[in-house]
């Protein structure tokens, strides 16, 4: 499976994933910051993206990211994900105005993947103040999707910053989500 990720209401509490999602504090890795250092824009499921490329990603259970258009928005906001393939799911986030530059490692867990029973993959992202962020999970083949809880987590100088709960289901358990997906395309 090939991850996604920028450089630069159907969720029920049925279907909730393992504890609450969050944005990190305003103290994070010794810095101070005037509001939280980051910022959760959107979470939810894409329909359909196009890789605009890729880049290796060792620590990942494919080896690379795909990498997408930086503006691109999330088409369906949801906590709950169909496991079905060509569906990408993930995060908008952005850096408080204050914060500098950073590089951040995006943590995807999950239940046991492939071959190799594969739980965490990571890669790192770049971030800079006032350009939104986009990470994602794309279910390109059919052993990525296993149902349960899975985190998509953003992490700076050891400090967790932001983590987002999801729950993949049987796709049918999700038809709404399907059914916005088969819809009309989003309008920008």
């Amino acid at each position: 499976m090939r991850h996604l990720a920028l450089l630069l209401m159907l969720a029920g509490p049925a279907f909730a994933g393992a504890g609450p999602s969050f944005a990190g504090s305003s103290e994070t890795a010794g810095q101070s910051f005037s509001a939280a250092p980051m910022q959760l824009l959107e979470r939810g499921v894409i329909c359909q993206i196009t890789a605009e490329g890729a880049r290796p990603a060792p620590e990942t259970e494919q080896g690379v990211i795909n990498l997408v258009e930086p503006g691109r928005r999330i088409d369906v906001a949801t906590e709950v994900v169909p496991a079905a393939l060509g569906i990408s799911f993930g995060i908008r986030f952005m850096l408080a105005d204050d914060a500098p530059p950073m590089a951040l490692r995006v943590v995807v867990t999950h239940p046991p993947m492939g071959s190799r029973a594969i739980e965490r993959e990571s890669w790192v992202t770049n971030a800079v103040p006032g350009a939104p962020g986009l990470s994602l999970f794309t279910f390109e083949y059919p052993y990525e999707m296993v149902e349960g809880a899975w985190t998509m987590a953003l992490e700076a100088g050891g400090a967790r910053l932001l983590e987002q709960h999801f729950t993949v289901v049987p796709a049918e358990a999700a038809a709404p989500v399907l059914a916005a997906c088969a819809g009309p395309a989003p309008m920008s």
